[in-house]
């Protein structure tokens, strides 16, 4: 039978109105399809409320609770974590309504969740938060990819793996093969799921200073647990967080900090980063 209101023709190339300067100026009318495909939203009525965020955008959907999140490093997968941490623990997250890629851009549709960021008002903490969670990390290395891994020992060939492929001629230094060493007596231990990225601005609160939501989990996923503190201290520039840190994720010993601190900066030694 035919529909009585078939869906109307594919959108233009969601690509161009990011980058296109006539969209800076309100020239175009860029448009995307919507979570059941069939439908399509005009983004001239959305709003970025996150132009700070590197190579993506997050667009409120006006006059609606939904959130597009949108952008050529937007994956699928953090609408898979988004679910599975929803439907696996009591972590608040914003629900998903649907997730796609197309045109080397990846979309998810998600509800809004109303409450301020952490960092917005750390000044007027002065003790921590209760935990939220025991929360992959993605190690970006041009054109190659690294995992999933199926236990330690391969996540920790992959570390090897990615500090190879980073050395010139992919030969070691002294001073490698000794990190190696140290990589590889880490010992074994079970995979958790790991936010990947959590920092005040990925942690939303009420105005009692509960915690309503956690957000952008692009680089969530299975993980050594020791990874979830060391992103998350190594990269804290407030010391109240910092302090917080302590309190919400579980410590980890200072020599395995150090370890992953010096391989982190040992795998961009050459990058000029």
């Amino acid at each position: 039978m035919t529909p009585v209101c078939p869906p109307p023709p594919p959108p233009p190339p969601p690509q161009c109105f990011d980058r296109d300067p006539l969209y800076a100026q309100g020239m175009v009318m860029p448009v995307v399809l919507d979570t059941d495909l069939t439908t399509v939203v005009d983004m001239t009525r959305a709003k970025n409320i996150a132009p700070h965020k590197i190579d993506k955008s997050i667009w409120h959907l006006q006059d609606s609770d939904r959130i597009l999140k949108r952008g050529p490093n937007v994956r699928v997968t953090e609408a898979e974590a988004l679910r599975f941490v929803a439907s696996s623990t009591r972590v608040p997250v914003p629900e998903v309504f649907g997730a796609y890629e197309k045109d080397g851009y990846g979309h998810i549709f998600m509800s809004r969740v109303n409450g301020t960021p952490l960092h917005d008002v750390l000044h007027i903490l002065n003790e921590a938060l209760n935990p939220v969670a025991t929360y992959s990390f993605t190690t970006n290395m041009p054109e190659r990819g690294y995992g999933p891994f199926k236990s330690r020992a391969e996540y920790y060939n992959g570390l090897i793996d990615a500090l190879r492929n980073s050395r010139p001629g992919g030969e070691f230094d002294d001073n490698d093969v000794h990190l190696i060493e140290r990589i590889q007596r880490l010992g074994n231990g079970r995979a958790v799921f790991c936010h990947g990225d959590l920092t005040p601005d990925n942690i939303l609160v009420d105005d009692r200073l509960n915690v309503v939501g956690i957000v952008d989990m692009g680089v969530s996923g299975f993980s050594i647990h020791e990874r979830e503190y060391f992103e998350a201290k190594s990269r804290a520039r407030n010391p109240v967080w910092s302090s917080m840190i302590e309190h919400i994720i579980p410590k980890i010993p200072d020599d395995v900090y150090s370890l992953l601190l010096e391989l982190e900066r040992e795998l961009v030694r050459y990058s000029g980063l």
